[in-house]
Parts: C-alpha cells; structure tokens; sequence
C-alpha cells in the first residue's frame, strides 16, 4: 500500500504543477503575438499529452486502489466519513474533468495550432484556448481541496 500511496502523491504532485503550468501558458498566450501565442499553446498540447493527462489518470486510479485496498483492510467505516467521502468524490470529479473535459480540449487546440498558416495563427484554437483558461483552474481548486481533505480525513494505522 506504501508504493500506491506513494504514486499517488507522485501523481497529485506532477498533476498540479503541469497544469498550473499549462495555465500559466494558455493565460499567457491570450495577449502574445501570433507566433510566439502558437509556440505557447503548442507547448500546451505537448504538455497535456506528456504530463497532465497521464498524471492525473495515475492520481485517480491510485486513488481508487487505495480506497478498495482501505476498505479491504478494515477501513470501510472510516472511509465513509464526510472528510473522506468529499475527498474521495472531489478527487473523483477532479480526474473526470481533466480526462474528459480538459485534456481533449488541449488536444483540439494543439491540432488547431498546428493545422493553421500565417494568418490563421491569432485564433487558432481561441475556443479550446478559453475552455482550458476557465476549466483548469477549477480542477486546480479540486484538487487542492481534496488533498487537504486527504491530510484529514485519511485512516492512519
């Protein structure tokens, strides 16, 4: 249970600072020239593809394997708990949006930024570049309170 624990952490931990990273970028972009916005939001793509989605696909899969094993081991009770159930579903919905909702979105603005010419550079992916601007920082949010939920609510024994 101490190797899961410990890719969970490792997961949580790459999940928030690649994503506060890529926000960083998309918030960024938003008032750059043409090409130094595709540089940006490419880096985005890139990102996403390399750190985030895989992070937060450990984070929640670990996550579940140590409530089962948590249950298994007695810890049923306990891990009803207010503290612990909010932790565990905001942790939850936290993975959901960044699989489902944020890392296709980076996907169709990196194709967006990649598929556009000269011209087109200014709004590629404008949309896609808004909907992680607005989405990612409420995963960020989710995250952050689950962990301290977690430092809570956590059976210790």
């Amino acid at each position: 249970m101490t190797f899961i624990r410990f890719l969970h952490l490792l997961g949580i931990g790459v999940w928030v600072g690649a994503a506060a990273s890529a926000l960083w970028l998309v918030r960024a972009a938003a008032a750059d020239q043409a090409a130094r916005r595709a540089d940006r939001l490419e880096l985005v793509g890139r990102l996403y593809t390399w750190l985030v989605a895989p992070a937060a696909v450990l984070a929640t899969a670990s996550g579940m394997a140590i409530t089962m094993m948590g249950a298994n081991a007695g810890y049923g009770e306990r891990l009803g708990e207010p503290t612990s159930a909010a932790m565990q579903g905001l942790g939850l919905l936290a993975g959901a949006l960044a699989i489902f909702v944020t890392f296709p979105a980076s996907q169709r603005l990196f194709r967006a930024v990649l598929a556009a010419d000269q011209a087109g550079l200014a709004t590629a992916g404008e949309r896609m570049r808004r909907r992680l601007a607005a989405i990612e920082p409420v995963i960020l949010a989710l995250i952050v309170i689950a962990t301290y939920l977690g430092v809570l609510g956590t059976p210790h024994g």
